[in-house]
């Protein structure tokens, strides 16, 4: 095993620098994370001011690297176009949130970017699936030290990082891009991260995951089956509702399933912020963030616990449309390439609708930069680049050898 991390390790030769300003922002939140009152999200301490400086430090790294990156920004420009609408969004958030918002806004964007970066040195589609893994598997070990620490093992967050990590391991095992012995590690770095967080929306995202990498094969994610499949489990619930949710919410009352864990009641006072402004939002974070929950809700929070509603009490009706878009697009890549029989289509199809769905929960993207988020830009960035490409690959092998039949 020891061997097997060595190799891996040696994917990331010429990105130490790029990987130690992307680390410093993701220990700032979670090993070295200080308490805040929520009303002090706009401001700024010693411990912002590092993580401001790396990003203004990626940044100009970023600018000089432009042109080297253009086309896989292009390649990308569904996801990027949502967070320039929301950079945009600083100009109606209020004066007093204008650093703030256009921060958080950038913040993304570079931090996207310079995955983006780092991903393009690699260049190795096969090694980037594996920098992808690397990454779950670095920010679930962080999950674990953060936990032992005295942070507590429940969170909502990177149990999505291990139910997306073992998707995309028996994915690479069953299409033959890994053998299991070199992935066995990653496996059960996911699961420990799984069973520790005790989150029920990232087991049922799992299941959804699984049930959609089951009902696929080389000739395609089958649609047709998981349509079935989720009429069964509609017509079930409606029949036998009660014994489900006895199975899936077992050991919790029923205000608590109803409510999901508070999420319900803070869920409305966000949506009614959001009427407040349904067309362009409040601005990014500060739809979140701000003061529009507080009016109609009495605990404080710093998210909505829900991707979509996120978008819409931030950036309202247009960023909503933007942001289908791009989910629209990753979907539609893996299935489009699914069915010209690529393996790296169909490992990410059932992470990405898991991840997605997951995020209904907890934001992990749509909303502003998490430590949680790096390993899912760069599998976002596998499926809008390196699938188009790994299909170009395929392709020139069929050619070449399809001429050496006519020697």
């Amino acid at each position: 095993m020891l061997k097997v991390i060595k190799n891996e390790l040696k994917i990331l030769k010429g990105n130490y620098l790029y990987l130690i300003l992307l680390f410093i922002l993701i220990l700032r939140k979670t090993l070295f994370n200080r308490a805040r009152d929520m009303k002090d999200f706009s401001a700024v301490d010693a411990n912002n001011s590092f993580a401001i400086l790396a990003t203004l430090i990626m940044l100009a790294i970023l600018i000089t690297k432009y042109q080297y990156l253009k086309k896989y920004m292009q390649m990308s420009y569904s996801f990027l176009l949502y967070y320039f609408f929301a950079a945009l969004s600083v100009t109606w958030a209020g004066l007093q949130y204008l650093a703030v918002a256009g921060y958080k806004a950038l913040e993304v964007v570079v931090t996207f970017l310079m995955v983006m970066l780092i991903m393009k040195k690699i260049d190795s589609v096969s090694k980037n699936m594996t920098f992808v893994i690397m990454l779950l598997s670095i920010c679930n070990i962080i999950y674990f030290i953060q936990a032992f620490r005295g942070a507590g093992f429940h969170d909502n967050a990177f149990p999505i990082l291990g139910m997306t990590e073992i998707l995309l391991v028996i994915g690479a095992v069953k299409y033959n891009i890994k053998k299991k012995k070199d992935v066995f590690h990653h496996i059960i770095i996911g699961f420990l991260t799984l069973i520790f967080s005790t989150s029920t929306a990232s087991w049922i995202s799992f299941f959804i995951g699984l049930f959609i990498f089951y009902s696929s094969s080389y000739n395609g994610i089958n649609l047709k089956r998981i349509f079935f499949a989720f009429f069964i489990f509609s017509l079930a619930y409606l029949l036998i509702g009660d014994f489900i949710k006895e199975v899936i919410y077992a050991g919790k009352s029923e205000e608590q399933i109803r409510n999901a864990s508070g999420r319900e009641a803070l869920w409305i006072a966000y949506i009614k912020g959001w009427l407040e402004s349904p067309i362009i939002g409040h601005g990014f974070i500060v739809g979140e963030k701000g003061a529009i929950a507080a009016k109609y809700i009495a605990f404080a929070t710093n998210t909505a616990h829900n991707m979509i509603i996120s978008v819409l009490v931030n950036t309202g009706l247009i960023g909503l449309f933007l942001w289908i878009n791009f989910m629209w697009k990753q979907c539609k890549i893996c299935l489009k390439f699914s069915y010209k029989k690529n393996p790296y289509a169909l490992i990410c199809f059932p992470a990405i609708v898991a991840m997605l769905v997951n995020a209904n929960s907890f934001p992990i993207i749509g909303s502003e930069w998490s430590p949680t988020s790096v390993p899912i830009y760069a599998l976002l960035i596998f499926v809008f680049v390196y699938i188009p490409l790994s299909q170009q690959k395929i392709q020139f092998e069929k050619i070449k050898l399809y001429e050496s039949t006519l020697l």
